[in-house]
């Protein structure tokens, strides 16, 4: 269901899309929309500005903005995994600023904005401080991640490998996600800053210059997390390091303490008749203590030399 609010001075919900205009067709004070696309392509401002058109060629697969003869158009896709992802498409002209999407993400967005904005301003204000809000929670997301490979990283010391690369691999997805998400918006503020249909003010601009600082420092958080995602990574090859090693270590040890036992088999294993150990009667009861003492004598020895810690 389409929402239409006078913005000029604070967010006046209003009844209609009619009430956005004079009886003379003039603009009135800013005003801002939320549609869906159907709605959108209905809109008959929207279609004055060739609206249709352009949403038809351009798909949401990432966040965008160009600049065109009136107005600004452009994508916003999030970058959390899951299945519904949020995305909207917006349009914003000196007077007017027309948010479109499927689900409710910009509605739930500006449920937050109307409780907190108190300046008075034109829709370059209002897109401001809603891009304000789309980022507010970022930084908690992004301590989540760090939250996780620390997890992750203290697993695998602790010896728990189990799955750990499907678990490494979803966090350098979302991580990876993050990083070209950032990349995106400061190409979405660049157009913003230049102001080509000056819709922004002097404030608004400052603020847009505020945003993209914020945004840089986000996408250098990110890129800290894919460098200590890397550095899990080399924990863990560590750790399957030193399991190979303890495995061979054994391996060793086993060899090396039945390897005499073997010279003795292959001694009296050999087709010589007249060895005189053959014929005595304790012979192969002599050969067994033998065998015994060499095993008990080197694992003495193996133990002296602390070769099982």
């Amino acid at each position: 269901m389409a929402c239409y609010y006078n913005i000029e001075d604070g967010f006046i919900e209003l009844p209609s899309e009619k009430e956005m205009k004079h009886d003379n067709g003039e603009k009135t004070e800013a005003a801002l929309a939320v549609l869906c696309e159907k709605e959108a392509m209905e809109n008959v401002f929207l279609q004055s500005l060739g609206y249709p058109a352009v949403a038809a060629s351009s798909q949401i697969h990432f966040c965008k903005a160009e600049v065109y003869l009136h107005f600004l158009y452009g994508t916003y896709l999030s970058p959390v995994m899951e299945k519904e992802r949020g995305q909207f498409t917006f349009v914003l002209a000196p007077d007017h600023l027309y948010l479109i999407e499927e689900g409710e993400m910009v509605k739930n967005i500006l449920c937050r904005l109307k409780k907190t904005f108190q300046k008075r301003g034109g829709t370059g204000t209002v897109w401001v401080e809603f891009m304000e809000l789309l980022l507010k929670d970022d930084l908690e997301k992004l301590s989540g991640l760090e939250v996780r490979l620390t997890h992750l990283e203290d697993e695998v010391l602790s010896g728990n490998i189990s799955r750990f690369d499907q678990k490494l691999i979803r966090c350098r997805k979302e991580i990876l996600r993050y990083s070209h998400y950032y990349l995106q918006l400061q190409d979405v503020t660049d157009v913003l800053q230049k102001n080509d249909l000056g819709i922004f003010s002097g404030e608004d601009l400052a603020g847009i210059r505020l945003l993209r600082e914020k945004i840089g420092r986000f996408h250098q958080e990110a890129g800290m997390l894919r460098e200590y995602s890397t550095q899990v990574r080399e924990v863990y090859q560590a750790q399957i390091e030193i399991r190979q090693n303890k495995i061979m270590k054994s391996l060793t040890i086993v060899t090396a303490i039945f390897l005499p036992l073997t010279l003795i088999a292959g001694w009296y294993g050999m087709n010589f008749t007249d060895m005189p150990e053959l014929h005595w009667k304790y012979g192969y009861p002599a050969v067994m203590g033998l065998s015994a003492v060499t095993v008990f004598s080197s694992l003495a020895l193996c133990h002296k030399k602390h070769f099982f810690h």
